[in-house]
Parts: C-alpha cells; structure tokens; sequence
C-alpha cells in the first residue's frame, strides 16, 4: 500500500508537468504535491525508515565488549536487533545515524545504584558514531582512569556529561576542540584537575560548565578563561580549591548572559569583587562555606533579578544592607553562620513578597523581630533563626502572613510566654525552640495542634505540664531538660525518638512499655533518664522491636531485668545506670547481636560477668562499676577490639589481670574503629548523643560530645592479685588507667614510659615495690597521678613534670624519696654540704657560657639594627626622622599640659 501510494503520488507529479502550465492553481500545489512524494519515498526504502547503520553498530558493540556492565544493561545490545531499538540508544528517524547516547546510571536505591554502574575502559570506537549530538556517561564508575583525549574529535557533540563517573588526572585540553559544545558537566569527579583552562575559550557556544569537585587551585586565569565565554548562563564551580585569585580589578568580566553562578566551598579569603554586582542577569548566586570577608554590600541590590542567594558560613560582619528589599523576585535568602556583629534585621526584609526562605541562624545579630520584619512575606516557609541574640517581640494576638513549614529558633529568645501565634501555622512540620527561654506551661491548643508535627524540639527550657493524658504523635519529640511532671505519657506508632531525660515524670514505666498498639511501633530511641520513675521494668519490651537505645539511668527503678529485653536484636545502647536493680544479667540479652554500649553501673547485680558479653564483639563500652560481680575477669574480653571503655571498678572482683588486654586494638594509638553509630546517631534536625559518667582524675563527671575519643580502663576497687601486666603498657593509646584499692604486687615495668597518651594514672593502695621507673619522665600528657599506699622505694624520677604532683601522689611510700617529697635521697646531703667553691666551679661552666651566650646576642642584636641603620640611608633617615617626631610630639603634649597646669593655678590664684 505505501509503495502503491508512492508510484501514484510520482505519477501525479509527472502529469502535473504537463497540466501545471495551463492551471494556475496547479502551480500552487505542485510543490507540496512533490515534496510529499520525495517523503514517503524516503520512509517506504528499506533500511531508511530509522533502521541502524551497520558501521556504527558495530561500533557501539567495540564498546559494549570495552565497558564492564555487571547488571546487565546493555543485554539488549546485539547483533540480532536493529540498534536504534536498543536501550540507551537513541537515532535520527529519517536517516538512522545514531545521535544520542544515555548511558547514565538511574538511581533507584543506593544497594541497586552501585550493582548498576557502569565501567571499564571507554573505547575509541565511538569516534565511528560520526553525528552523536548527545553522550551522557554520568553516574558511572570508570576507576579513576582519565577522561579519554579523543572525545574531543567528535565534532557534532553539543552535550557531553561526565559528572560522578570517576574519572581522574588531567582534563584534557582537546575538548576545547568541541565547537559546537552548549553543555559540558565535569563535576562530581574528585580525582580530576586541570592545569590551565584556555581551552574553554574556543567554546564560543558554551551555555553550561559543571566543574564541580574539580581541583582547578593551579589554574590561576580561571576567570579571564571562563569570562571569554560570553553564551555562558550557567557556572558550577563549587568545591574546586580556589581561593584568592578572583581579581578584584577584573570589571569586564564578560559574563552578559550568565544567571547561575556557584562558587561555594572554596577558599576566597577577600571581600566580594566589585564585578559580581555587575552580573545582572544572575537568578541563581551561591557564595557559600567560603571565608568571604568584609561588609555585605549594599550593591547587591543591583541584582534585581536575583531569585536564590547564599552567603552562609563566611566572615561577613556588620549589618545586613536594606538594599535587599529591593530584591523583589528573591526566594532564598540564606545568610547563617556569619558573624554580622553590630547587625540587626532590617526591616526592609519584610517588602520580599516573594520569599519562601530566610536563614540568619548562627549569627551576633541583635535586636528585636517583630511584626514588620514580615508584612508582605505570605510565602514564606522556612524560618532559621537559631543561636542568635535576636529576640521576638510581637503583640500575643498577631497572626502571621504565612504559613511555615520549618521554624528554627533553637538559641533565640522567643520570650518566656508559650508563642501563641504558633497555633495559626497549620502546615508547620518541624519546630525548634530549644533553649529558647520559653518559662510556661504548655497551653492547653499545643498538643493536639503539634500532633501533626513530625519534629519537636522543646529542650533546655523551663516549659512545666501534665502530659499523662496525652498520645505524643510526632515522629521524634525532645522535651528533655524542663520541668514536665506527673505520670508518663502514651505513644502513638508514629513515635521515632522520645527523649524526656531531666525532667519530673514519676510513677511507674508499666502503662507506657506494656501499651498496646494496633499498628507495629517505629520507636527507636527511648531517653527517660534523670527522672523520678519507680516500679519495676516491666516484662513488655517486646512490643518495641525497633529499639536501637534505651536510656532509664538515674531513676527509682527495682527489680530485675526482665527476659524480653532480649528480644530487641536491634538494641545497639542499654543504660540503666544509678537504680536498684538487682540479679544476675538474663542470658536472653545476648540475643542482641549488635550491642555496642553497655551501662549497668551502680546498681546490685550480682554474680559472675556473663560469658555473653565477653563474647559480643560490636561492644565499645561496658561499664558494671559499682556492683557486686564476682569471680575474674574472663580472658575472652581481650577478643573486643573495639573496646574504649572498659570500667568494672568497685565490685568483687578476683584474680589476675588478664594479660591479653594488648590485644584491644582501640586502646591502642591510632584511630579510633568501630561502628560510631552505636554513640551518636542522626535523625533530622536530632543528633541523638550517649553519655557516660565515667570517674577520671579522682572526679566524676559527664562525657557526651567527646565520648567517642575517650579511652580509658578502671578496674580499681576490687580484689585482683598478681602483677600488672607488662602486655598492659602496650595500649599507648590509653588515656586513663585505674588499677588502685586492689591487691597488686611486683614492679612498674619500665614499658609504661610507652604509653604516650595517658592522662591519668592511679595505683594507689596496692602492694607494688621496687623503683619507680624512670621512663615515667616520657609520660608528657599525665597531669594526674597517685601512686600512695605502695611499698615503692628509691628515688622518684626526675621529669618535666613528674615534679610539679603534689606529695600526697607519692605518700605511704616509706622507700621513696626526692623531689617533691621533702624526704632527701643517699647523696643528697654530701652535695648540700660539699664546699662552696666545689660547687661553684662545677656550676662556672654554666655560668661562663650564660656570659658568653648573653655578650654574643648582645652583639648581634646591636650590629642587626645598627648595621641596618648605617649602610641603609633610607632606612637611617626614617628612623631618626621617627625619633625626632616622637622628641617633637612629647615636646608639644608636656607643653599642653604645662600651660592648662599655668591656667588652673591661675584661677585658683585669682579665686
């Protein structure tokens, strides 16, 4: 039928010849009438109708055996199908020349995204596919290997896409080869660099350039190079290790066209150059974690096109300029983290009628917000306000503009009085107002309002209620550190995180952990330490699979720890530090395979330390202090490498030491392994952190931030015999040792001199003897010792700061002596009584070399400047011309001061 159709439309064409002199309509339509018989002869051909060209399949198949495709992506590449129909591959529908290749990798999820990519080597092959317009090869993984030379033969490229394909070395310069280039993306790939970027001058069509992640710190013309491209509308050189050559002075910087530029993350450590106030095409300007200086201009408000602005963590200081009110398309506005002292908010940010985003978080601005500051801002969403000195000051009446999604104003003073205005916002997802001075009880409106919240932050404030009556909805609610009482509240199945630690909850835990939901709970994190909780821990832990944290320290708690505890396999922090909690350890806790931190201290457990926790190699912290364990210590704790804590003080401990305890890698120097996720763990705007009371240098107190750097071992208190073991002084990176109150004997090894970062030593109140070694003296970060009550003997090392303890470290010691015990050492009185001149002429060396090196600096330091001075005329004459404007502005000063003395005695003369 097409060819039938095509012989009848040619044969029309040919009688039109004939036909058309005669016939002026025909004239008109003989054109059309031809062109569509030229068309459909082309689409009925064989092989015409977008069918492949045999040379370039072939081609794209040398490339497919050169790439690896371990997921299979490319199956549909092969000889039995047409390759325009091949996935990835896209062709010209007239004449089937390939012109488009898409073979980047889609994400899916982060496990599928790394089994999808591709590698391998990219062959010369595609230099055959003579109209490839397109070549996208991002999001692959090419092994660091270089950016292939040839790629800039192929002329017809207008899009070529490299980013996040992990290449690396030197961009080749042959791509400024690629003429008709509109859009080139080298980003994401951290392994490239370049040493000179005159190449992108030829790209005189160039719209896009991603170099992103690039090192281009060699490259000290970037911006006379890229300024050579005037088509350019968008720039990404964000994280590309540039720093002060951005030339002020460049004010033809001959960017007419760009509307997005992207320097953040680099090094620029300068004011902002007077040519970027003359880009005013920008909409899109990202300055951000740089070290930007100086003043926010007030030019910015040339930029009247400017939609998206970031000038966050920087150095700017002073106020922020009112030109920004003239901003009017602005609808990002992000300028956290800077100092701006001496700055308040201009009320010219209310007339952005069209800003969705104003971030001032983490500055020194002061003053008061109030209802002008957001007269016209209907759309904004998100509010960052945070640790600033900036208080809110509006009418308890005042209902808001718009309608937030995210306010931060953790840090900022929102005034003592619960923010009534809260209760208009009814698409607000996360709240922070911790630290925020809020002195209140919650109003009655809060909690059903805040049940659509997803975060609430009300930490470290003085916020007072009943919660026993309330279903908490939200997905991670921190109300720790208030004075909220009365029985605990209910818990819906959306509930992630709930910390209330620090506050006045009471009564018993039952009817929270032992409530029934219909739908399985999501909780992960449940803090409800330093309350006033009774009553015994319930045997309902199962009803919380998803329990990764328990904290329930310093409470009124008894009774034993019931066995469905060891049904959370997911629990990674048990605390239950400070109660009354009694029994041995339930073997089912041994379920929990991924334990990272264990806190049972001071409370009465009894019995031996269980095999399973010995055995638990993802432990980093166990702390049974203050207990009445017996029996010994098992060898097999010396299998957890990644122990960092490790403190069984003040139980019933017996037997010796382990010698094994060198083989805890994590107390050794070095960094510090392990799953850090069982210390500190990430949820939206929370960073969840565990802390330790641990006792160090004779005092307890509280690690939280810096718990993770912690390394320590305190096993004092007990009833452990023999040696110290000499494996022991191998843990050089053991910060704090404790082995007092026990029944230690034998030496000090002379290895402990290796333990270079120990703060804190104590083996006080044992049975050691000998001499204290003298490798102590290496020992430069100790500033806390006590070895009292030992039966050491001789004298006590001299070091650079072993002498600066104070005696009591050194007391009970019968044998010791020297420095700083007054008690003098055999030797010590023949030297004091040895005659004055026998001293004096083993102290002259001393003496005479002070003399010698004093009149030679002496020497030196006069002939330096007099020297200067008399074979630098210029230098002679400044200086004495200095000398003689100071004789003169001394003469003129005492002479003031004469004649006003002259004037008062005058007038107390006349009076």
């Amino acid at each position: 039928m097409p060819l039938l159709l095509s012989s009848t439309l040619t044969l029309v064409c040919k009688k039109s010849k004939a036909i058309m002199r005669n016939s002026r309509p025909m004239i008109l339509l003989f054109p059309l009438v031809c062109f569509l018989s030229s068309i459909i002869s082309i689409l009925c051909e064989p092989n015409t109708l977008g069918a492949c060209n045999e040379k370039e399949k072939h081609a794209l198949l040398r490339f497919k055996q050169a790439i690896s495709d371990p997921a299979n992506r490319l199956l549909s590449w092969s000889m039995d199908e047409d390759c325009c129909r091949w996935e990835a591959v896209r062709c010209n529908n007239i004449t089937g020349r390939v012109v488009e290749l898409h073979l980047d990798t889609p994400f899916v999820d982060s496990e599928s995204y790394l089994k999808l990519m591709l590698g391998g080597e990219i062959s010369p092959a595609l230099l055959e596919l003579e109209f490839l317009s397109y070549l996208d090869l991002s999001s692959n993984e090419f092994g660091g290997r270089p950016i292939p030379s040839f790629l800039g033969s192929m002329g017809s490229l207008r899009y070529l896409d490299l980013s996040s394909a992990g290449f690396g070395g030197v961009v080749p310069h042959q791509l400024g080869n690629l003429s008709t280039l509109r859009h080139l993306d080298l980003g994401y790939n951290s392994g490239l660099y370049v040493e000179n970027l005159d190449w992108i001058s030829h790209l005189s069509f160039l719209k896009y350039l991603g170099l992103g992640w690039v090192d281009l710190h060699k490259e000290v013309h970037w911006l006379e190079s890229m300024s050579m491209v005037p088509s350019l509308s968008e720039l990404h050189l964000f994280h590309c290790s540039l720093d002060r050559n951005m030339v002020s002075s460049l004010g033809y910087a001959n960017f007419t066209s760009l509307t997005f530029l992207d320097l953040s993350e680099n090094d620029f450590n300068l004011e902002i150059p007077n040519w970027l106030f003359n880009l005013t095409s920008l909409a899109t300007l990202d300055l951000s974690n740089n070290q930007f200086k100086g003043q926010i201009s007030e030019s910015f408000g040339q930029l009247k096109y400017l939609e998206f602005l970031d000038l966050s963590r920087n150095s700017f200081h002073g106020p922020i300029p009112t030109s920004i009110g003239n901003l009017s398309s602005l609808r990002y506005l992000n300028l956290d983290e800077n100092p701006l002292t001496n700055g308040t908010l201009p009320t010219s940010l209310g007339l952005l009628s069209n800003l969705e985003h104003l971030g001032v978080g983490g500055t020194s601005l002061t003053g008061n917000i109030s209802e002008v500051h957001f007269t016209t801002l209907s759309k904004l969403k998100l509010l960052w306000v945070y640790e600033t000195s900036l208080s809110f000051h509006v009418n308890s009446n005042w209902t808001p503009p718009f309608q937030l999604e995210i306010l931060q104003a953790d840090s900022c003073k929102m005034g003592s009085k619960f923010p009534a205005w809260l209760k208009t916002q009814k698409s607000l997802s996360y709240l922070l107002l911790s630290s925020s001075g809020i002195v209140d009880t919650t109003p009655n409106w809060f909690w059903k309002w805040a049940s659509s919240i997803k975060e609430i932050h009300l930490s470290d404030n003085q916020i007072s209620g009943d919660l026993s009556q309330v279903v908490l909805n939200s997905s991670l609610l921190d109300l720790s550190s208030n004075c909220f009482s009365g029985r605990l509240p209910h818990l819906s199945s959306n509930v992630v995180v709930l910390n209330i630690a620090n506050n006045s909850f009471s009564g018993h835990i039952s009817p929270l952990i032992c409530q029934k939901m219909n739908e399985r709970s999501q909780l992960e994190v449940l803090d409800m330490s330093n309350n006033a909780l009774s009553g015994e821990l319930s045997d309902c832990w199962m009803h919380w699979p998803s329990l990764t944290r328990i904290n329930l320290r310093s409470n009124n708690l008894s009774g034993e720890i019931p066995n469905s505890m060891g049904s959370l396999v997911a629990l990674k922090a048990l605390s239950l530090h400070n109660n009354s909690l009694y029994g041995d350890i339930p073997s089912s806790l041994g379920n929990c395979k991924v334990l990272g931190l264990i806190n049972l201290s001071d409370n009465k457990f009894l019995g031996i330390i269980p095999r399973w926790i010995v055995e638990r190699t993802t432990l980093m912290v166990i702390q049974l202090r203050s207990n009445k364990f017996t029996g010994e210590i098992p060898q097999k704790i010396c299998q957890l490498s990644y122990l960092t804590v490790l403190d069984l003080a003040n139980n019933s401990l017996s037997g010796t030491i382990p010698k094994c305890l060198n083989n805890i890698s994590n107390m050794a120097a070095g960094p510090i392994e392990g799953d850090f996720n069982v210390l500190e763990a990430y949820y939206g705007y929370e960073t969840y952190m565990e802390s330790l009371i641990l006792n160090i240098k004779g005092r307890d107190s509280e690690y939280k931030r810096i718990l993770r750097y912690v390394r320590m071992i305190d096993l004092s208190s007990n009833n452990l015999s023999g040696s110290i073991p000499v494996e022991m002084f191998s843990l050089s990176g053991l910060q704090s040792l404790n082995l007092s109150h026990n029944h230690l004997t034998g030496m000090i090894a002379v290895e402990i001199g290796g333990m270079e970062y120990l703060e804190s030593l104590d083996l006080s109140k044992n049975n050691l003897s000998g001499e204290i070694p003298q490798t102590m003296a290496n020992l430069t970060f100790l500033d806390d010792l006590n070895l009292s009550y030992n039966n050491l003997s001789g004298r006590i090392p001299l070091g650079t700061q072993i002498q600066t303890f104070s005696p009591l470290s050194f007391f009970g010691n019968a044998e010791l002596c020297g420095a700083p015990l007054k008690k003098n050492c055999p030797g010590d009185e023949e030297e004091t009584q040895r005659p004055t001149s026998v001293r004096e002429n083993r102290e002259f060396p001393e003496i005479a070399w002070f003399y010698v090196g004093m009149g030679s600096g002496f020497f030196v330091g006069l002939w330096g400047v007099c020297g200067c001075l008399f074979f630098y005329k210029a230098w002679r004459h400044a200086y004495f011309q200095y000398l003689d404007d100071i004789k003169d502005s001394t003469y003129v000063a005492i002479a003031i001061k004469l004649k006003r003395l002259h004037q008062k005695l005058g007038i107390y003369n006349a009076g």
